[in-house]
């Protein structure tokens, strides 16, 4: 436990001084380093470094994904992901007696699916000039502090299993647990930031339904995210996709929760404009 809550202070300081630093290329640095970190275990525990070409274009779109979610570099994301594909699918056909079907479109899903979730952050900062980052703090939590609330509710409450064949330590009180400190964070942060825009002058309004339901929809998430991430580990007899994070396993173990939370609260942003409904 000790190992975990330092490794997670140190997270806390270093995610702390990235959004403070949010208007400057700082973020889409560590949006494409993240990225490229979860990839490499993505396709170190699914045995596909063998491929070089295919982690070579996995690995550099990955890492260049974030840093072209932003002005004019938006143009060239569709040359980036063709790219990337063809290269994929040129080493399918170039292994196809060791390559199987399984095997290249695994690697097709984890090179679409992971990077472009991290971009989403950035993203997300620039959906809105003002609630950019505030939106990001949101969905980061939304994803955090539903599971850091499953894991205390059901490290002292918990008793019957949520999915015990996927995760064992996982309960029903705890995710439950989960939502709730969602609901709570959620309200007591749009609280606070609406009492420092109005008095900064800034007109908006937060409709409480909504903020209570985005909450509980992001926890939902989080927890299949992290599900899906487990059941992953259990078919490759794995018990963490890296060690970087002590007490916590790689790094795609600690943001299987975000890969759903951050598309959507992005779309959902997108679609709504949430701080001005």
């Amino acid at each position: 436990m000790a190992k975990r809550l330092t490794t997670a202070a140190i997270g806390v300081v270093i995610a702390l001084l990235v959004l403070f630093l949010h208007n400057y290329i700082i973020l889409p640095i560590a949006a494409g380093l993240i990225s490229g970190m979860i990839v490499y275990e993505y396709l170190r525990v699914n045995k596909l470094l063998r491929y070089h070409l295919t982690t070579g274009a996995a690995m550099i779109y990955a890492l260049v994904l974030p840093l072209l979610q932003v002005g004019l570099n938006a143009r060239y994301r569709s040359i980036l992901t063709v790219t990337a594909v063809t290269c994929v699918l040129f080493d399918y056909v170039r292994h196809k007696k060791k390559m199987s079907e399984r095997t290249v479109f695994c690697a097709l899903t984890g090179m679409m699916l992971l990077p472009h979730a991290m971009a989403s952050a950035v993203t997300l900062n620039n959906a809105h000039e003002q609630h950019g980052v505030a939106y990001l703090v949101l969905a980061l939590g939304g994803a955090w502090i539903a599971d850091s609330g499953a894991f205390f509710v059901g490290t002292y409450l918990g008793k019957q299993k949520l999915c015990p064949e996927i995760s064992p330590k996982k309960t029903i009180a705890g995710f439950i647990g989960g939502i709730a400190a969602n609901i709570v964070f959620f309200i007591l942060f749009c609280a606070v930031y609406l009492g420092i825009m109005t008095k900064k002058g800034v007109a908006m309004h937060v409709n409480w339904f909504t903020v209570i339901m985005l909450a509980m929809v992001c926890a939902v998430l989080g927890t299949l995210g992290d599900l899906a991430a487990s059941t992953m580990k259990r078919q490759l007899g794995v018990k963490d996709f890296g060690k970087i994070m002590p007490g916590h396993g790689g790094m795609l173990d600690r943001f299987d929760s975000v890969l759903l939370v951050l598309p959507f609260f992005t779309a959902f942003v997108q679609a709504t404009n949430f701080f001005e409904l």
